[in-house]
C-alpha cells in the first residue's frame, strides 16, 4: 500500500445499543496508511465499539465502512478462549496466522520482548497468570504486523519496562495503528492525530497533533462553549422575567410575552452540551481492608440487551474475599463503563 493512501473510511456510519443508547450518528472519518492515531472520548462514549465495527465483530445500523482490498487488521482479544488454554506458547502464536510460519520462534521472541514477558515456547498457556495471559494476547496482535493495528488500553498489564518496549515498537511501526489509552506520556510518544468521539453529538472529530496538543485544543473549545452558555443563560433569564412581566399586563402584551417565550426556547436550544473530558489517570491507592470477612458483593439481577431490547435477568452471585468474577460477552460497549452498582 502506498504511503498516505486511505485504507479505511467510515461513511455516515450509525450504531446504537438500544433506543436510549445511541453510539454513532452518521459518523465520517478516514485513516491513511502509516497514520498513528489515538481514539479519544469520554468513558462510555463507545470507543471500543468503534474498534469492533472495524474488525467486523459488530455491524453498523446504517452507513458503510470501506476497507482497502487485502488489508489485514489485528487487535488483542480480551481473554484467551478456554479451548486454547491447553496450547503451548508456540501453538498459541501459530494460531494467529492462516498459514504455517516457518520462522515463528524468532518472531515470538521479538514480540515477547516488546511486552516484557519471559515465556518458554513449550510452556502451556494455562500455566500463566491472568496478567501474563493479557501480555500474551497483546503480543498475539503485535506478531501479526497487520496493516491496521487496533489496541485497547494496551499498557494496562505492562510494567514500566514493558511500556517502554511497546512505545518503541509503535514509534518504529511503519503501518497504521489506532490506540485507546489514558496514558498521556505513552500516547504523546507516537501519536500523529486524534479521533475524538463526542458523547453528545455521537460524531467523530478528527485532529492533527499529539495527544496533549489535541487536549489543549478541546479545552479551549470547552472554554468557548462555557462562555457562550453563560451569555445565553443570562439573556434567557432576562427574557423570562420580561415575558412574565408582560404576561400579567393583558391585551397585546400577552402576544409580546408569547413571542419572548418562543425566543427563550430558541436560545435554550442553542446552548451547547459541555463535555466532561476523559482525564489521564493519576496515581492512586485502593485501600485494603485486612480484616474484611464474609460477603463483599452480591448481585441479584442484571440487564441484557438482545436485538437492541433490554431484558432483566435474575441471578444469585455472591463474592467473598479473594474470589473473582469473569465478565464475558461480545463487548458491545465498553463493559467496564456500563457497570452500575446500587
Amino acid at each position: 500500500m502506498a504511503h498516505n493512501e486511505v485504507i479505511l473510511r467510515f461513511d455516515k456510519v450509525s450504531f446504537d445499543f438500544g433506543y436510549h443508547h445511541p453510539i454513532l450518528n452518521e459518523v465520517d472519518f478516514s485513516l491513511r496508511n502509516g497514520w498513528k492515531a489515538t481514539l479519544m472520548g469520554q468513558n462510555g462514549s463507545g470507543k471500543s465499539t468503534i474498534l469492533r465495527l472495524i474488525t467486523g465483530i459488530l455491524h453498523p445500523e446504517s452507513g458503510k465502512i470501506h476497507i482497502a482490498n487485502g488489508m489485514s487488521v489485528a487487535t488483542a482479544r480480551q481473554v484467551i478462549p478456554r479451548d486454547e488454554m491447553h496450547l503451548t506458547v508456540r501453538e498459541f502464536f501459530e494460531k494467529c496466522f492462516p498459514k504455517k510460519v516457518y520462522d515463528i520462534d524468532p518472531r515470538i521472541d521479538e514480540v515477547l520482548e516488546v511486552v516484557n514477558l519471559h515465556a518458554p515456547h513449550d510452556r502451556p498457556v494455562k500455566s500463566f497468570s491472568g496478567g501474563q495471559q493479557a501480555r500474551l494476547l497483546l503480543a498475539s496482535a503485535l506478531i501479526q504486523k497487520p496493516d491496521l493495528l487496533l489496541l485497547d488500553e494496551p499498557t494496562n498489564n505492562l510494567d514500566k519496562e514493558g511500556i517502554a518496549h511497546l512505545t518503541q515498537f509503535l514509534i518504529d511501526y511503519k503501518k497504521t495503528c489506532v490506540v485507546i489509552s489514558h496514558d498521556a506520556e505513552f500516547l504523546n510518544s507516537f501519536t500523529q492525530g486524534v479521533l475524538y468521539l463526542d458523547v453528545h453529538t455521537h460524531k467523530i472529530e478528527q485532529y492533527v497533533g499529539n495527544y496533549s496538543d489535541v487536549v489543549e485544543q478541546i479545552s479551549l473549545r470547552i472554554e468557548k462553549e462555557n462562555r457562550k452558555n453563560a451569555l445565553l443563560a443570562k439573556e434567557i433569564q432576562e427574557n423570562k422575567e420580561k415575558a412574565n412581566f408582560f404576561a400579567h399586563k393583558g391585551g397585546q402584551m400577552r402576544l409580546v410575552a408569547k413571542k419572548m417565550r418562543e425566543k427563550v426556547e430558541e436560545m435554550e436550544e442553542e446552548m451547547v452540551d459541555v463535555r466532561a473530558e476523559d482525564k489521564t489517570i493519576r496515581p492512586f491507592v485502593i485501600p485494603f481492608q485486612e480484616d474484611i470477612i464474609g460477603e463483599i458483593l452480591h448481585i441479584s439481577s442484571y440487564t441484557v440487551f438482545k436485538n437492541h431490547k433490554p431484558t432483566n435477568k435474575k441471578t444469585n452471585i455472591s463474592l467473598k474475599k479473594n474470589q473473582h468474577l469473569l465478565l464475558r460477552g461480545p463487548f458491545v460497549l465498553d463493559i467496564t463503563d456500563r457497570i452500575f452498582l446500587h
